[in-house]
This record gives structure tokens, sequence and C-alpha cells, in this order.
């Protein structure tokens, strides 16, 4: 979790409402710990789940780009730095002069060393592969902002969404699942949205590492999922399984369990994780939430 270094050495994360002081360290994702000597003004995100994990704690007005679409709210007067098909424009984000980047390991890793390099921000690569390391994230953000203490609630906040939705779930079964984020492509156990269906109680028939392309249809007949369940970016419907060749002889389809969760709840690691919890734990086990 994050360190916060001063001259009297290492403070374990605050609790309640104090005086941070700094430099600050922290170690994310990257290969070296972020340090910032004073706490960062300049903020470019170039992350959609960061990006609303920075204005939950209040730091919008100090986030000066982010990715496309994203300029809104505390943070409409940031700049695009990251077109639609999550290319990152560096030029832009040297421009703004940031004092901090915020990344994930969804960047690019050549965009931003040129990034890092020409604007000689640091950089804070946010762990994104569990509700954990949503946490964790929030908390190093917070230290790096100055706004631990906010920080340390909106991590509750989390805690007590997942704590009810483990609360509903104590006496159901778990259930086989194909997650579909759209032509079949699945996600890994160890990812943000696999880390959300093991929580919700459901088990991939996609197994611990599926591989990048598309899910061999012909497998997801032979384990015939209790439940299908789709990203809304990924175009599938009832209807739509239902013209595939042996799909619509798999249970979940035959039952009418193909279920929809929204993309921006369940695959950002943001501050809206627990509600992204709560959606797939409604699609996967209904009559737990009546």
């Amino acid at each position: 979790m994050a360190l916060l270094s001063a001259a009297c050495g290492e403070r374990s994360e605050p609790i309640g409402t104090v005086a941070q002081t700094y430099p600050v360290a922290v170690h994310g994702a990257g290969d070296r710990p972020t340090v910032l000597k004073q706490r960062a003004e300049r903020i470019v995100v170039l992350d959609p789940g960061p990006t609303e994990t920075l204005v939950a704690l209040g730091v919008g007005p100090r986030v000066v780009g982010v990715p496309d679409g994203f300029a809104k709210g505390a943070a409409q007067s940031a700049s695009s730095v990251v077109r639609r098909t999550g290319q990152v424009d560096v030029d832009a984000v040297v421009r703004l002069k940031p004092d901090l980047i915020v990344a994930t390991s969804t960047i690019d890793e050549l965009d931003l060393a040129r990034a890092q390099r020409e604007s000689g921000a640091a950089v804070y690569v946010q762990p994104d592969n569990s509700i954990l390391n949503v946490e964790q994230g929030t908390i190093d953000l917070g230290f790096l902002t100055g706004e631990a203490a906010e920080a340390r609630r909106l991590v509750g906040k989390i805690e007590v969404r997942v704590a009810r939705v483990q609360d509903r779930m104590t006496e159901v079964a778990p259930v086989s699942v194909f997650v579909d984020t759209g032509f079949f492509i699945t996600v890994s156990r160890r990812s943000l949205l696999g880390d959300l269906v093991r929580i919700a109680k459901g088990e991939s028939i996609a197994g611990e590492s599926p591989g990048q392309g598309p899910f061999p249809i012909k497998d997801i007949v032979k384990a015939d999922p209790d439940v299908y369940l789709a990203t809304s970016d990924a175009g599938v419907t009832l209807a739509s399984l239902r013209e595939q060749d042996g799909l619509r002889k798999i249970n979940a389809v035959r039952k009418h369990r193909v279920d929809v969760v929204p993309a921006g709840l369940v695959t950002r690691p943001g501050a809206r994780i627990g509600a992204g919890l709560m959606a797939v734990a409604k699609a996967l086990h209904p009559d737990a939430f009546r």
C-alpha cells in the first residue's frame, strides 16, 4: 500500500484528517516508486478509471488532461489527450506541463515513457487487475494529491459495497458463466472484470488464461454455461446468440440467462467499482437481490 515518506521516516496511511507532509513516495504497478516533493497541481490522466477516482477525491479542477469524452463535471476544463482509439497524444500531454501523469497497464509503455521524458512529470501507473488494486490505487492517488483522508473514506465506501454484495450471496451456490466483451473475446480471471465475477460467485468457463483472441464457440457449447454475461459495448443480445449455430442450445440461452452489464462500471478501475460488482452480482444471482 501507499507509503508516506518524510524527514522523520515512513508513516502509515491516515484514517482521519491529518496534515499531510511531503515528499511522498508510492509504489503502484510501475517499475519504480512515484515520488512528489509537493502535492500534484497539474494532473494528466490517461485512463477513465483513475479520472473518475480523482474527481471523486475532489481534485477535478487540478486535472488538466483526460481521455477523450471525460472533460466534464469538475474536470470540464481539461483537455483531451487520449483519442477514443486509446492512442495517447504525447505532444498534447507535454504542452499541458503536468507535474503528475496517471496511467494504467492499458497505456502503451513507449508513449508513457516519452511523455514522462519530455514533460519531466512524475508518472504513477495504477494497478488495475482487482478491486483490491483499485483500493490501493485510490490510497496512492490520495497521497499524491494531498487528499489521503478523503481517499481512505472513498475506499471505505467501496468496502461497504463489497460487504453488502457478499452478505447477500452467503447462501447462494456458484454459477458457471461465459464473459463476452465483444466478438467472443473474454477476460482472464486475473483481470478486473474477472475479479468481479469471482467475488460474485461466478466460475468462468474460459479458465485461468483464455488468451486474447475470440474464445471458440464450440468450447462455449461444450461447457454449457449457466449465465452468458456481456458488457454493454459488446453488442450481444439474446436474439443474436440464438442466431449462432450451437449457442441457441446452451443452458444460458434456453433459460434466458443472457445478461448485459455496463462496461463503464465493470471495466474501469475507478471510484464506481463497487457499483460494478453489484451489477455483476445481480446478473449472476438475481434472486439474491429481490
